[in-house]
């Protein structure tokens, strides 16, 4: 008996992969990055006297360059707002609450949470009918519209301010000089390395071979392991070096990594696929034999 995936199925799976990425992306969002603006003239949410708000001025055009706070605060407002219920046919829950201005990053990452457990509940309600009916004189001109339109509505929205906040925290990460001590490693030279400048490293980048990894700088495994770092350190997505090295078929890298004990049964964040899972992924035969040699 063949089981067809239903429609809402689909969406809450499109759904959950959009927020996931977004999830990764914000993990440790700092104050000073969230309210960060790169130029002059962009909106955020600014401090009034009863609590804080979003720039806003429906004449702007274009509109301003925002911050991640204006960015992650929009966010929260389409996926908790009452329409993503009344639309649908629904009524808000209680418990749903009113879409808030979070006025540091860690309420904004909190907020946005429980913005999408709230938007991930009202699609998990919705029927094959529910998607299919015109949603009537409560959605004003989009009345002939139906339930389906307005689901991928939402999450085109969430899927491209997430792009979005992704897109600023890597300009936040590129205006700031990386860690010369990082540059002289993935270089190779350790010749300016403390053992305390070292082990502050270690506490502060516990995924650096993962990231050097990530990067293709395999030259600087070896240096990198033997100064402790974790061989099994994660990059902010849950991916280790053996990830990399196996999804691009690197055998001395996987090698290395194997004899210095990394663990080959974590799974990445994104597709909870272990390292031999990205082997056999990405077709890289002799690495997969590889890491089979390493479970007989």
């Amino acid at each position: 008996m063949v089981v067809m995936t239903t429609l809402t199925q689909n969406l809450l799976d499109l759904s959950d992969f959009a927020w996931q990425r977004l999830r990764a992306r914000v993990e440790g969002l700092t104050d000073d990055e969230y309210f960060w603006e790169p130029f002059p003239g962009c909106w955020s949410v600014r401090r009034l006297a009863d609590g804080f708000a979003p720039d806003h001025n429906p004449l702007a055009d274009p509109p301003p360059f925002t911050t991640l706070a204006w960015r992650i605060t929009h966010i929260i407002d389409i996926l908790q707002e009452d329409r993503t219920a009344t639309w649908f046919g629904q009524q808000p829950a209680a418990e749903d609450g009113t879409p808030p201005v979070p006025s540091s990053a860690a309420e904004a990452i909190k907020a946005l949470e429980h913005s999408y457990a709230v938007w991930r509940g009202r699609l998990a309600a919705l029927n094959q009918d529910d998607l299919e009916r015109p949603m009537g004189p409560v959605a004003g001109m989009y009345a002939d519209h139906d339930g389906t339109a307005f689901a991928l509505h939402i999450l085109d929205e969430l899927i491209h301010h997430g792009a979005e906040v992704g897109t600023v925290r890597d300009f936040y990460t590129g205006q700031r000089a990386e860690d010369p001590l990082v540059v002289a490693l993935l270089d190779g030279d350790r010749s300016t390395a403390s053992e305390e400048a070292l082990d502050l490293l270690r506490r502060q980048r516990p995924g650096l071979i993962a990231e050097a990894a990530a990067a293709q700088r395999w030259e600087a495994l070896p240096l990198l392991t033997e100064l402790g770092f974790d061989v099994s350190g994660r990059t902010a997505s849950g991916k280790t070096a053996a990830h990399f090295a196996a999804g691009a078929g690197n055998l001395s890298a996987l090698r290395l990594l194997v004899a210095n004990g990394t663990d080959l049964s974590l799974k990445d964040g994104d597709f909870e696929a272990t390292p031999l899972g990205w082997a056999e992924w990405f077709k890289q035969a002799e690495a997969a034999d590889f890491l089979r040699e390493q479970d007989s």
